[in-house]
């Protein structure tokens, strides 16, 4: 996105705002699935960024939707998505959740332990439907990604779990397959193909301990994308034809429906979040800028500690060339010593007033961060495609009261 929108955008807008590229969003679908086999299907993970203009441009350009939410079910149903055709993923699905998903029409669950087959099996006969369903594996060995799935205990089946589930299946369920997902943020080729390579094999183990049918199996992601830094992601160049010599051969036979994911790859490029310099403070220690963005903008999970602190790039707009760099300390204006979005950051010669940028925050900015601490306002996201401005919006949380329902 070319400096002079991301310009206009901040004086039409205020700061801070999040941009984002709508023609970048069908670029990178488009990228990313000449990487993948023709026959493979990609799924739009939501938690990336559920914003209903970038939910409904992504399936647009063929991605259909994994959701972990009711929230998330229906900004996909909004966005255009048939039913029949999301995936419902994660750890703990209440029965109130499943309920409602499936009186919604979603009819495809990714499952992750007996007790939750148990539940659907539950829901879907006070519905009088049937339920489609994929075991989650709980991957046996790690992998190179950033954030492992190996190290969340919380996820999905061991071998040893799934064969015991498979012997007591509720019979309004029907098991398709299975869905394993190795991590977040492998660095490169090799390292994806690796680890599909080992989802492959796990599922084609346990498929032959329990007789599961290899009908559809999600083999997840990990495509690597930065986050809220300037690059781009590690070049997937003749991934193609690796995946398909991979699943070119399956267990006596099978021929299954294939998918990948992603969340980041598909989005993050297509975002930007502009902010200006509240102050500049020169301390002993070195030099300290305060911007109007602080992690109830970007990146909050990383303020509370709670995933890698992300070293937050920054582009200064308002810089000429003539600036020299400095290196220092960003913080937010948030009343908190964790409002730090980077320590120790080279930055041209930051002047109160100064306009920034930070990219790729396309996946994982608004929606990772502590948007109610300290109750600041809402922040805009303005859409355009390419030069063209499309629209704007501002999510506002309300408070409504609550009628106990009776026990």
């Amino acid at each position: 996105m070319i400096n002079d929108v991301l310009r206009e955008a901040a004086e039409r807008f205020g700061t801070p705002v999040y941009v984002y590229d709508l023609a970048e969003l069908r670029r990178s679908a488009k990228d990313l699935r000449s990487q993948l086999p023709d026959s493979a299907g990609l799924y739009y993970s939501l938690k990336a960024n559920p914003h209903p203009s970038v939910v409904t441009a992504l399936r647009e350009a063929g991605c259909r939707a994994e959701v972990s939410s009711p929230e998330e079910l229906s900004v996909a149903l909004e966005a255009g998505h048939r039913p029949q055709e999301i995936l419902y993923t994660g750890p703990g699905k209440s029965l109130a959740e499943l309920t409602e998903a499936l009186a919604h029409g979603a009819v495809s669950f990714s499952c992750e332990s007996a007790t939750e087959l148990r539940r659907l099996g539950r829901a879907a006969a006070a519905r009088r439907t049937r339920a489609q369903v994929l075991l989650r594996l709980q991957p046996p060995t790690g992998s190179q990604a950033a954030l492992s799935m190996g190290d969340g205990r919380q996820f999905g089946f061991t071998p040893e779990d799934a064969l015991h589930a498979c012997a007591d299946v509720p019979d309004n369920l029907d098991l398709r397959g299975f869905h394993v997902y190795l991590g977040s943020q492998l660095p490169d080729r090799a390292a994806l193909v690796e680890a599909f390579a080992t989802a492959k094999d796990t599922v084609e183990e346990v498929s032959r301990a329990t007789g599961v049918p290899l009908d559809v199996v999600d083999l997840g992601g990990g495509f690597p994308w930065p986050y809220a830094t300037a690059g781009t992601g590690a070049e997937l160049a003749d991934l193609r034809p690796e995946l398909e010599k991979l699943l070119s051969t399956w267990n006596a036979g099978a021929s299954p429906q294939v998918f990948f994911e992603s969340g980041r790859r598909l989005a993050a490029s297509a975002g930007h979040l502009l902010t200006t310099v509240l102050d500049v403070k020169r301390r002993p220690g070195g030099v300290v800028v305060v911007l109007d963005a602080g992690i109830n903008v970007l990146g909050g999970m990383s303020g509370l500690g709670r995933v890698l602190r992300p070293a937050t790039g920054f582009l200064n707009l308002s810089a000429d060339d003539d600036r020299e760099p400095v290196t220092a300390d960003v913080v937010g204006p948030l009343c908190t010593p964790l409002d730090r979005l980077s320590v120790r950051a080279s930055l041209q010669q930051p002047r109160e007033g100064d306009l920034l940028c930070v990219p790729n925050v396309g996946a994982y900015g608004l929606t990772a961060s502590l948007t109610r601490f300290l109750s600041r306002p809402a922040v805009t996201e303005a859409f355009y495609d390419g030069n063209q401005f499309i629209h704007a919006s501002r999510q506002v949380l309300t408070t409504e009261k609550v009628v106990p329902t009776a026990r």
